[in-house]
C-alpha cells in the first residue's frame, strides 16, 4: 500500500523495525531524505554475511527493463529476501517498461528505486500506477521556516541538546540544504561527549559564524531598538564583509519584519497561538510583541520600503557606487529613525 507525502520518520521507523514492502519508490528535490531512506534499506534488509549474494546496485543510466525485472524475480540464496536497489533512477529511460513488475512483485524481493532531482511524470502509466503501487515518498527541500525544527529533531536523534537561540543561529546560517547542515552538525559534535549541549561558543569555532555578531542578532537588536548594539553588529559587518553579506542580512530583515507585521495583526491570539501562525517556536514571540510596540504599522510598511530600497540598490540600481558596507549603514539609520 502506498505511503505518500512527507512522513520520513514514520517511514524510517517502520525500515528499522524490519517491516519491508515489495517496492519502495523515492523521489523528489531534496538528496538527502532519498539517500537516508536508502542506505537504511541497505543496513536492514539483509545483515553483511546475506550481501554478497542477495543485494543487487544498479544504476539507471546502465540498466534495461529486462534485467532489473530478471534480477528482482531470482529467488534468494540462503537468506529470507534479497534486495535490488535502482539509484539515480532519474536516468532510467524506460520506466513503464518495468510496469508489469510492479503490478506483480515477488513476496522476497525488495526493490527500491531512487530518483532523485525530481518526480516521474504523472501524466504516463507509471507515473501514475507507482503511487498506488508503492511505498512512494517525495523529498522535498525544506523551507527556511522549517529548518530550526528539523535541526532540533536531527540534534536530538544524535543524543545531543542545543537551544532554541543556538538553534536560530545555526539554522540561518547553514541554510536549507539538509545535508550540509547535517554535515554542519556532525562536525560539531564530534569531539563531545553525549549528552552535551551544544552552545553559540560551539557554532562560532566550528561553523566560524559569531554569536554576537550575525544578522540573527542584528534582527533582536533592532527589534528592541538597542541602538549601541545595532551599530556594533553593522561596524563589524564593514570590518568583515563575509559574515555578513548584504543579500542575507537583507534576506533575514526581510523576514523578521514580516513576522512582526503579522504579529502586529494578531494581537489577541496567545503566544503559542501566534508561534503556529508565525511557524516559529513560542520561545521567539516576545522579540515580534517587542518590535511591535517599537513598530507602528505605519513604521513598518515603511521599513518595508527601505527594505526593498536597499535591495534594489546593493544589486547596483541607483547606487552611484556606494559600497555594501555604506549601504547597511544607511539601511539601519532609516530603519531606527
Amino acid at each position: 500500500m502506498a505511503k505518500e507525502g512527507n512522513d520520513f520518520e514514520s517511514l524510517i521507523a517502520s525500515i528499522r523495525n524490519k517491516q519491508f514492502a515489495p517496492i519502495y519508490f523515492f523521489c523528489g528535490e531534496e538528496d538527502y531524505f532519498i539517500d537516508q531512506l536508502t542506505e537504511a534499506i541497505e543496513a536492514n534488509v539483509l545483515n553483511e554475511s546475506e550481501k554478497s549474494f542477495n543485494q543487487t546496485i544498479l544504476y539507471g543510466k546502465d540498466a534495461t527493463a529486462q534485467v532489473v525485472i530478471e534480477t528482482c524475480r531470482r529467488l534468494p540464496m540462503m537468506s529470507e529476501r534479497q534486495l535490488v536497489v535502482v539509484k539515480e533512477a532519474q536516468s532510467f529511460k524506460d520506466m513503464d517498461g518495468i510496469l508489469s513488475y510492479v503490478k506483480n512483485p515477488v513476496k522476497s524481493t525488495v526493490l527500491v528505486i531512487a530518483y532523485k532531482h525530481g518526480l516521474p511524470d504523472k501524466r504516463k502509466s507509471f507515473g501514475k500506477e507507482i503511487q498506488k503501487l508503492a511505498v512512494y515518498f517525495e523529498s522535498n527541500p525544506l523551507r527556511d521556516y522549517q529548518m530550526p525544527a528539523w535541526i532540533k529533531g536531527y540534534i536530538k536523534s544524535t543524543g545531543y541538546k542545543m537551544d532554541d537561540d543556538t538553534v536560530a543561529l545555526l539554522a540561518e546560517f547553514t541554510g536549507t540544504e539538509i545535508s550540509t547542515v547535517a554535515n554542519e552538525i556532525d562536525k560539531l559534535i564530534i569531539n563531545k561527549p553525549k549528552g552535551a549541549t551544544i552552545t553559540k561558543e560551539d557554532i562560532e569555532k566550528g561553523v566560524g559564524v559569531s554569536k554576537e555578531y550575525n544578522s540573527f542578532e542584528l534582527s533582536n537588536a533592532l527589534a528592541h531598538k538597542d541602538v549601541t548594539k545595532v551599530h556594533k553588529i553593522v561596524n563589524y559587518f564593514v570590518a568583515n564583509p563575509k559574515n555578513g553579506p548584504m543579500p542575507l542580512v537583507l534576506g533575514t530583515l526581510q523576514g523578521f519584519f514580516s513576522k512582526v507585521f503579522v504579529t502586529a495583526h494578531n494581537k489577541l491570539k496567545s503566544d503559542h497561538e501566534l508561534a503556529a501562525v508565525l511557524k516559529v517556536n513560542p520561545y521567539f514571540v516576545k522579540d515580534y510583541k517587542a518590535a511591535v510596540a517599537k513598530y507602528p504599522n505605519q513604521k513598518l510598511e515603511y521599513i518595508f520600503h527601505v527594505l526593498e530600497e536597499y535591495d534594489l540598490r546593493s544589486k547596483g540600481m541607483n547606487n552611484n557606487n556606494t559600497e555594501e558596507g555604506e549601504l547597511l549603514k544607511e539601511l539601519v539609520i532609516k530603519i531606527l529613525s
